[in-house]
């Protein structure tokens, strides 16, 4: 498919090269505001240009050292159209003035746009407008970039925000990586996938199971190929709005490091704006955090491409957020054990086996459904819990059940606390086994679909709507 141009912007037909080495910028959600914080986003481009030129300089130069950008999707602001053509013309213009290459790929706040009736329209207007297609692949250096964008909003089961890469994209991904030949892959992905370990946000992303790629289809087959290719060395993803000040903004598994990558606007959660500096060599990789508060890099990786040993992240990275507020820190599943019916003691949380690969976890105010296979959340049960709520589960003949293996629970209840002298516990919340056997809850339906069903029914009883 062939683009037209558009005055100042270079697009990701500019990126490939053959120099020896690289340096780029990788901006997380963009989520772009023609407001009064615009002042931050001028910023932040002023920082990174200066960065990539001095990165560039020590890799010798620019006939050395190609220099760009990967920006991971969702570009538009909240208030100001996501996912319109103007909202994407008010990016491709912004990103105009790096003067560097860009490569785009589509995160799900890029295909909402009302004035679009489908998402292959949406789409396509995407495409236009950044000259590029939603999935890549970029040979640069000693690596093979590879991006993945998501290709469905109106059309997700359950929550649009899910980030879907479709069977075509797959197969060619998969296609992609069989050819690489044990090059360096670097990928790039808005949600991250299953199993990473990346920090995640449990009261929104995980609780309306759009937190990882493909999530309620088959996430597991891209920690599949990331197994079956340990050439892949990065991955880098966005959309938890999440700083790099966490131990688990950077998670390793076999080979591959996966890296969380935050915002540079007010979108974020916790009080930091930054942005990722990668640069290469043939011999090696220097991953650095910019933090657009202060100006500084930060250095929190440093690798050989031709190392078997696992990436390892700089213990001395400083600014390391423990538990910030804002952000529950029950991220990942810590490993637990269970002897004898009784779990081991770990962050002070309370745990359930329920069978079918999964376990529950309960804290501050959660209860949260973990697969056990790849330790990362995938639901939320509840979402109120009080501290002197009590959990149970009773079996098919109604009764309760005690321990904690409970493979055999037909139901869960919450029950409210014991009062003095009463014969039963007021049962708060029965919650059956879902359709996948286990007992995490949708709590967000397609809001598209469910606009189109409202106007439906508004135009079906016009008198009754005006009411």
């Amino acid at each position: 498919m062939s683009y037209s141009a558009s005055h100042g912007y270079r697009s990701i037909a500019e990126l490939a090269s053959q120099a020896p080495n690289f340096t780029l910028g990788i901006l997380g959600d963009l989520h772009l505001s023609p407001d009064r914080q615009m002042r931050l986003f001028e910023e932040a481009k002023d920082q990174l240009v200066t960065v990539l030129e001095s990165q560039q300089a020590k890799l010798g130069g620019g006939a050395a050292c190609q220099a760009g950008l990967v920006q991971l999707g969702d570009v538009g602001g909240y208030h100001h159209q996501p996912g319109s053509l103007a909202c994407f013309q008010r990016c491709r213009d912004w990103l105009a003035g790096f003067d560097l290459p860009v490569a785009l790929i589509t995160g799900n706040h890029d295909l909402e746009g009302l004035e679009f009736k489908t998402d292959a329209l949406n789409l396509a207007a995407w495409q236009e407008t950044f000259q590029q297609e939603h999935h890549w692949r970029v040979d640069v250096g000693p690596a093979i970039l590879l991006g993945l964008g998501t290709s469905r909003f109106r059309s997700n089961q359950h929550s649009a925000h899910e980030v879907h890469v479709d069977a075509e994209q797959l197969a060619w991904f998969r296609n992609q990586l069989d050819a690489s030949q044990g090059r360096p892959v670097i990928v790039f992905s808005h949600a991250p996938i299953l199993g990473s370990g990346v920090r995640s946000v449990l009261d929104v992303h995980v609780k309306n199971r759009c937190a990882w790629l493909n999530h309620s289809t088959n996430p597991h087959v891209f920690m599949e190929l990331v197994e079956s290719h340990p050439n892949i060395h990065l991955w880098f993803s966005g959309h938890f709005h999440l700083s790099h000040n966490y131990a688990d903004s950077i998670s390793v598994v076999g080979r591959t490091a996966f890296a969380t990558t935050g915002v540079i606007g007010k979108a974020n959660r916790d009080g930091f704006r930054h942005s990722w500096v990668l640069s290469a060599t043939p011999t090696e990789y220097r991953l650095q955090t910019l933090d657009h508060g202060t100006g500084r890099l930060r250095l929190d990786l440093v690798q050989e491409w031709g190392s078997r040993a696992a990436p390892a992240p700089r213990p001395n990275r400083t600014n390391l957020l423990k538990a910030p507020s804002v952000v529950p820190v029950m991220s990942a599943l810590p490993g637990l054990q269970f002897k004898g019916g009784e779990a081991l003691e770990s962050t002070a949380a309370q745990w359930f086996q329920i069978g079918n690969g999964a376990v529950l976890g309960r804290k501050e105010g959660l209860l949260v459904e973990y697969e056990a296979a790849s330790a990362s959340p995938i639901g939320v049960v509840l979402t109120d819990l009080e501290d002197d709520h009590q959990i149970r589960f009773r079996g098919a003949d109604g009764g309760i059940l005690s321990g904690i293996a409970l493979d055999e629970a037909a139901t869960l209840e919450v029950c409210g606390p014991e009062g003095d002298g009463a014969a039963e516990v007021a049962v708060l919340h029965s919650i059956p086994r879902n359709a996948q056997g286990t007992f995490y809850q949708i709590f967000q339906r397609n809001k598209w679909q469910l606009r189109l069903a409202k106007e439906s029914a508004a135009k079906a009883h016009p008198a009754a709507s005006s009411q």
